[in-house]
């Protein structure tokens, strides 16, 4: 009766569908499920039963001990059954979680006190501390001993049929073993699922046979007394002082939007009427009191993702985006043709979203209100990581198939099977599996569930206590359930996420002496000139989302005029406009360098914002709309496939359609497939124009704060930043920007970032925690003093008047290197000049060395399909053989390396990974590792082809001895 899955994390192995069919498959009536101390399963073993029209039955597993404050407590692993109702297990959940011991944890008085639910002791259940009682049977497994039997009988326990099931069937054994590492424990007696006669066989010698068939006929009792079911949840009815109309328009009057403007008007009616129309309203009024509510205490983002599109939520103040401007889609948001709840991502202060969490749990109760759980499965590098660990494989051979592991998007069919398909088509792969066999074992883990944890962002709320739903983790109040579970469940569910940059927004304010931090962004004028020279110029230290090279290369590219410019590149710099020429051919087009043509007059006009080019989700979905007469049903589909990126497999499901509606509407076949074909190439990738406004919004905040408060944005900037390496590379920027710092002042330096006049300009000051052993309460003692006017000890002054930081110099590689090797010549026998990566150009830097630290290390099969294809196609075009193509070697290494003034990508190619390739993966110190580098610079891409390698020693540590030169 103890049926684990993998949902008892690390402890046992077993895919749902695998346990499910196994019970299936040796004729069980009805389907339990009991894992260890969590709910997370229960959802979709319910689908599985259903899909099955089998009966589940929801449980749980628990250790149950005498004393939970003992240091050392002696658990028995009891299963609890639902009777009627999943409350009874839950709240045993509930308590178990509360307990003081390392894992959730009964008393045996707190296990046997319920008689609502069916128990079932383990095999090594201490009858001294507790009695017979009502549903209360001794599990008969081959776990169980001939002593403990023997008290079981002494005692008058009923006996049931149980499996000590720690994966599915016996040939699963290896696999346990592997991917639970430490963990396994492998015993004698069986350990899979086992079927009746197993079963017998397993505890014949240990019993009669009355009390087998006594086992066996309680269980098929209990199967047809099992009937709970899992209930859906009723949305939160909170109290309401005003129609949503009323509220709409009192927050029209505060915005100054015009209701008696035709086209906000009938848009107001068409929502309000689609959001009662769907039951809805009260949705809207605990978002709209959440929100505001905190927008009077911490800066609260635009909002992100379809509900800029809403007039309702812009009106109530969910979002800070009027829609109708910038042309977005109600439709985006609210889906006519589905019940489930839009989904509402809010961005909170990072430092201050705790609030949030607070007030809903006073607000609605804390029975009603939790966090929402979330499952982490094996990924390719997980699984083949813990399976590399447990069987020692070379770690090299491990990194050089996982970088031949093709990412699927989640709608292609083998999108969990990408680690098979890299173990059968790559030759990393197969010789892999040629000299570790056992790998293969990898590949059945992918997707297995691995571990669980709190959702980041997600709070469920509910008019009826959780637990009737589902259990929740009294530990860190986490609802054990992931995302999809509650939307199975209709749990109102609603994303609160912690953004830092808001964080740094109240941090500037409060800097530049704001008194009201929470409203003064939103007052600020949009198409600010002074705000666009920050992009213009380059300074874009601090800058949210344009600190990545993508976004750069961009808007480098042309001059930002207004804030559709950076709308647009947000949504450019994305893997798939980059990837399929859209990004490039907008900026020559933006320049005026190419002329804007599109495939159709209908299309012209759809995307004339946009220069002709596709950019948004939203021009897909009003193009397959007005030219394709999709249905909305049809047109939400293909807005999921954007969504979820779920690729060409799942987009050329409307392909047909497409062009049958596209030549009703009087476009040619050929046309209407070409339309298609760009749409599918690059419709699959495409961005969500609601979140692009959004986050645009967002940056070009930054750009008017540093543009007129450049020492506060920094300071704060700086503040939000951890890592001593991040903070060297923002100063550096800052440095070239005109803003200059010094890592400490013994004098000026708080706990935080700040800034002091020096000879009549003002310098960034860092805090007395950049101090070597200066932490938060020898800094609370520092400030102490210096408020009362005291000495501070010797000790301390010493260290202050002496102080080393991480971030003392501007050029850390640079000063590691010389202070390893004062002459390089002389030391390194380097006669070769080493270049700044920042002066790398294609085309004209030819013959280079660099000395830089190897950021990010990748090894590549350069015989995968693609790769093979790309070089048959570029030998083609140059006009060369094509033969020999496939021989050789086929594993070479991609590096990205950077020096103090930049970073550039390097490449080891196939005919150089012996030499140079491998030694760097076995050293790996990625972040750390110093090298050498010589090689030479193409002409059509800025990079650098390695031809020679040499390692020096580490950040922070001693140069490279000899040998390991």
């Amino acid at each position: 009766m103890t049926i684990r899955t993998g949902y008892s994390f690390r402890r046992a192995f077993g895919h749902l569908g695998d346990v499910h069919k196994r019970l299936i498959e040796i004729g069980y009536t009805a389907a339990p499920i009991a894992d260890t101390c969590n709910t997370f399963g229960w959802v979709k073993w319910a689908k599985l039963c259903d899909k099955a029209n089998i009966k589940p039955i929801f449980g749980v597993e628990i250790p149950v001990t005498a004393d939970v404050s003992d240091k050392k407590p002696i658990f028995d692993y009891w299963t609890f059954l639902a009777i009627d109702s999943v409350r009874p297990i839950n709240e045993l959940i509930q308590k178990a979680t509360m307990a003081s011991t390392k894992e959730p944890s009964l008393t045996y008085n707190e296990a046997t006190e319920r008689d609502d639910v069916i128990k079932i002791t383990g095999h090594a259940a201490r009858f001294e501390f507790f009695n017979p009682s009502e549903r209360l049977y001794v599990g008969l497994s081959p776990a169980a001993s001939r002593g403990f039997l023997r008290a079981a009988r002494s005692s008058g326990y009923s006996f049931i049929a149980r499996s000590e099931n720690f994966y599915p069937t016996k040939s699963e054994q290896e696999l346990y073993r592997v991917a639970l590492g430490f963990r396994a424990g492998t015993q004698t007696y069986p350990q899979h699922i086992l079927g009746e006669r197993e079963w017998i066989e397993s505890v014949g010698f240990i019993t009669t046979e009355s009390e087998r068939n006594e086992a066996l006929r309680n269980q098929t009792a209990i199967f047809k007394d099992c009937s709970a079911k899992l209930k859906k949840a009723e949305l939160l009815k909170p109290i309401r002082n005003a129609t949503l109309r009323e509220m709409c328009i009192i927050g029209a009057a505060k915005l100054g939007c015009d209701l008696n403007n035709v086209v906000y008007g009938e848009r107001l009616d068409k929502e309000l009427h689609l959001i009662v129309e769907k039951q809805f309203e009260d949705y809207f009024y605990i978002l709209a009191d959440m929100i505001n509510w905190a927008k009077e205490r911490m800066i609260v983002g635009p909002a992100r993702g379809s509900s800029c599109g809403s007039l309702v939520c812009y009106l109530l103040g969910i979002t800070a985006i009027d829609p109708i401007p910038y042309g977005l889609i109600f439709e985006r948001f609210i889906d006519i043709n589905r019940k489930d709840l839009p989904d509402v991502d809010i961005d909170f202060s990072a430092t201050r979203r705790d609030m949030v969490f607070k007030y809903a749990e006073e607000k609605y109760g804390t029975d009603h209100v939790a966090r929402l759980g979330t499952v982490g499965l094996f990924k390719p590098a997980s699984a083949l990581n813990q399976v590399g660990a447990s069987l020692q494989i070379p770690k090299w051979m491990v990194e050089r198939t996982l970088e031949s592991v093709t990412e699927r998007s989640s709608g292609d069919s083998r999108a969990m099977l990408a680690l098979e398909d890299a173990m059968n088509a790559s030759e990393a792969g197969r010789l892999l599996v040629k000299e570790y066999p056992e790998a293969k074992l990898a590949a059945r883990m992918e997707g297995h569930p691995n571990n669980s944890s709190q959702h980041a962002a997600g709070i469920v709320i509910t008019e009826q206590p959780l637990i009737e739903y589902i259990g929740v983790d009294s530990r860190v109040n986490a609802a054990q359930c992931d995302k999809k579970d509650a939307e199975e469940l209709n749990l109102l569910k609603i994303d609160a996420l912690g953004l830092t940059q808001l964080s740094i927004f109240e941090r500037t304010l409060q800097l530049i002496g704001k008194p009201d931090i929470t409203g003064y962004l939103e007052t600020i004028p949009l198409n600010d000139p002074k705000a666009f020279e920050v992009l213009n110029n380059g300074k874009f230290s601090g800058i949210f989302q344009f600190t990545g090279q993508a976004l750069k290369s961009l808007v480098k590219q042309i001059t930002v005029e207004k804030l559709d410019d950076m709308v647009a590149i947000t949504a450019l710099a994305r893997p798939g406009p980059l990837a399929t020429g859209g990004a490039s051919s907008w900026v020559r087009r933006r320049v005026g360098a190419e002329e804007i043509k599109t495939k159709h007059p209908a299309i012209t006009e759809l995307t004339k914002n946009t220069l002709g080019i596709f950019i948004y989700q939203e021009q897909i979905m009003e193009i397959v709309r007005q030219i394709g007469n999709f249905s909305w049903e049809e047109t939400s589909a293909v807005r999921k496939a954007m969504s979820g990126r779920l690729g060409d497999e799942y987009f050329e499901k409307f392909k047909l359609k497409f062009i049958e509606g596209a030549m009703q509407n009087g476009i040619e076949e050929k046309i209407a497939a070409d339309i298609w074909s760009d749409i599918n190439k690059y419709g699959s990738w495409s961005f969500n124009l609601s979140h692009a406004v959004a986050y645009g919004i967002v940056s070009y905040q930054c750009c008017f704060l540093k543009a007129y408060h450049p020492y506060e944005f920094a300071a704060a900037t700086l503040d939000a930043e951890n890592n001593p390496l991040n903070q060297i590379a923002m100063l550096r920027e800052l440095a070239a920007e005109g803003v200059n710092y010094v890592p400490v002042d013994p004098d000026h330096s708080t706990d935080r970032w700040s800034f002091k006049e020096e000879e009549g300009r003002r310098v960034l000051v860092g805090p007395l925690t950049n101090i070597k052993g200066v932490g938060p309460k020898t800094c609370d003692e520092i400030l102490s003093c210096r408020e009362k006017g005291l000495i501070v000890r010797a000790a301390l002054q010493k260290r202050l008047d002496n102080a080393i930081t991480p971030i003392d110099s501007l050029y850390p590689i640079a000063d590691t290197v010389h202070r390893m090797y004062p002459d390089i010549k002389e030391s390194l026998n380097i006669h070769t000049k080493p270049m700044q990566v920042k002066n790398i150009v294609e085309g004209k830097s030819g013959s280079v060395m660099i000395i830089g630290v190897i950021k990010k290390i990748a090894p590549r099969d350069e015989n995968d399909a693609q790769k093979v294809t790309d070089r048959v196609q570029r030998a083609r075009e140059r006009g060369m053989k094509t033969t020999g193509l496939l021989s050789g070697p086929t594993q070479a290494l991609n590096l990205f390396v950077a020096d103090d003034t930049d970073e550039i990508f390097c490449k080891v190619d196939r005919y150089n990974f012996e030499k140079w390739g491998k030694a760097i993966i076995e050293r790996g110190k990625p972040g750390k590792a110093i090298y050498a580098i010589k090689g030479t610079v193409p002409e059509d891409f800025r990079m650098i082809k390695i031809t020679a390698v040499r390692y020096i020693g580490d950040i922070g540590g001693e140069a490279a001895s000899e040998e390991k030169k």
